[in-house]
């Protein structure tokens, strides 16, 4: 059984211990040259993908973001977006914007998957439909919202990708309801390692993304056997450029 990660930092996991096949964003030119190395040693197994996160929109990244771009060294943008979670952030609203703006048209120019980072704020990202539904891919990881919020992004014609992960096991309804209504094909599973952890102060891992599957496959009524290969599937659509052996997952 093949296990896909489609969200987690490799360089900020200490050690990194691949436990699927995953992809694996970074925010800063040195979180990425550590990711590259990592993915050296794991050929094959990690998708590389780069952005300008919202939390911290460091648009002096944004001629490095292109410069991997140019170089085939990402297969994907991301993770880019928006976050209103605290007042703080709101505050940062039109670092923000021209941060996801510059990710999205990079995505576009190079036709890759664009990976979103949203909280609080999927209004904000109705306005990019037309742009959006151009890429190949759009990845929501670890969406934070219901079917009908997923639904209402899917009839604005975009490929969508819907990530779930740790939310699932600590009893999100709304990530449940996704994974259970939603066609496998469009669902794709997480552990946003070393992020998004079960106790407070205690790092998540990439060995999360087993019992991420076992909890999925209860959600839906089967076992982790029975949907594995509708998510490897999944990741290997959303993230198109791992077929053609094109960058630094070799």
């Amino acid at each position: 059984m093949i296990l896909c990660d489609a969200h987690l930092h490799a360089s900020q996991c200490r050690p990194f211990e691949i436990a699927a096949l995953c992809c694996s964003c970074a925010h800063s030119p040195r979180e990425f040259l550590e990711q590259e190395r990592i993915a050296s040693e794991h050929p094959g197994s990690i998708v590389c993908a780069f952005g300008l996160h919202p939390q911290e929109p460091a648009m002096e990244n944004a001629a490095f973001l292109e410069s991997l771009l140019r170089e085939k060294r990402i297969s994907a943008v991301g993770e880019a977006g928006f976050d209103f979670f605290t007042a703080h952030l709101r505050q940062t609203e039109k670092e923000q914007r021209e941060a996801f703006q510059t990710c999205l048209e990079l995505a576009l120019a190079y036709q890759v998957p664009l990976v979103i980072h949203d909280r609080k704020a999927l209004d904000s990202l109705f306005p990019y439909a037309f742009q959006l539904k151009k890429l190949p891919a759009v990845i929501f990881h670890s969406f934070a919202f219901g079917p009908q919020e997923a639904r209402s992004l899917l009839r604005k014609g975009i490929n969508c990708f819907f990530s779930f992960g740790s939310p699932l096991l600590a009893g999100s309804r709304k990530a449940a309801a996704c994974v259970r209504e939603l066609p496998l094909d469009m669902l794709l599973l997480e552990t946003d390692a070393p992020y998004q952890s079960l106790r407070r102060g205690q790092p998540s891992s990439p060995s999360l993304i087993a019992a991420v599957y076992e909890k999925a496959a209860q959600i839906r009524g089967s076992r982790p056997e029975e949907i594995s290969s509708g998510l490897h599937s999944s990741f290997l659509r959303a993230f198109k450029k791992i077929a053609d052996n094109s960058d630094c997952h070799n």
